[in-house]
């Protein structure tokens, strides 16, 4: 994915118009997705790499073209989803950079417990907490129509989501500076400000790189 793309508004289904606040969401959420990605490409203990219990199924995968803002988010890409692999592509992982279901940052396998993967799975925990109670009392996930959201409570949402963002874009910085071999920190804040996760020597957890 390019930065320029990162930055591009998704494009709204015929006869929808989404407003201002939420393309901002939307630009926000794929920076606080690239960090969280490149913030567990830099372990050197990623469970996935090796395990042979895959988790993801389709029926996970869904929820990325059933929820009205996940849609949003995935713009044009959702003309790729598989109707029996969903985003996972056998050998490979996740074909998804941005729009992937928040239980994907979740990191409830048995492996993600050990106490190097307690910051990760606590900066997850909270982009999926301050999605809630977005349009009467609904998690933004499960509203049916994201334009209803009203201006106050998107300006809320977006403060929070910026916040996060800045919290995560502080861990990836120390992480960085932790690893002797790894881009020096600016250069990664500015290629995640860019859309662009930060992988100096594996793809994004759960996937391949992607370049698209």
């Amino acid at each position: 994915m390019t930065g320029s793309q990162a930055g591009l508004r998704s494009p709204a289904p015929a006869g929808r118009v989404f407003s201002e606040p939420l393309h901002r969401i939307r630009a926000v959420h794929i920076e606080v997705e690239t960090i969280l990605q490149s913030l567990a490409a830099l372990h050197d203990d990623t469970p996935c790499a090796g395990c042979t219990r895959v988790c993801c199924r389709e029926v996970m995968c869904r929820e990325s073209v059933d929820s009205d803002f996940l849609r949003f988010v995935l713009g044009t890409r959702i003309g790729a989803y598989h109707v029996e692999n969903g985003w996972l592509e056998p050998g490979a992982g996740c074909r998804l950079c941005h729009g992937r279901p928040l239980v994907c940052y979740e990191f409830f396998c048995e492996a993600f417990e050990s106490p190097g993967w307690m910051q990760l799975r606590q900066l997850s925990r909270a982009l999926k907490t301050l999605y809630a109670n977005a349009f009467a009392g609904q998690h933004m996930l499960v509203v049916d129509d994201i334009g209803r959201i009203t201006a106050h409570r998107l300006n809320v949402i977006q403060e929070r989501l910026e916040a996060l963002r800045d919290a995560a874009d502080a861990a990836l910085r120390q992480a960085l500076s932790e690893k002797p071999n790894a881009e020096p920190a600016g250069l990664a804040s500015a290629n995640v400000r860019r859309g662009q996760a930060v992988t100096p020597d594996r793809p994004p957890f759960g996937g391949r790189r992607q370049h698209d």
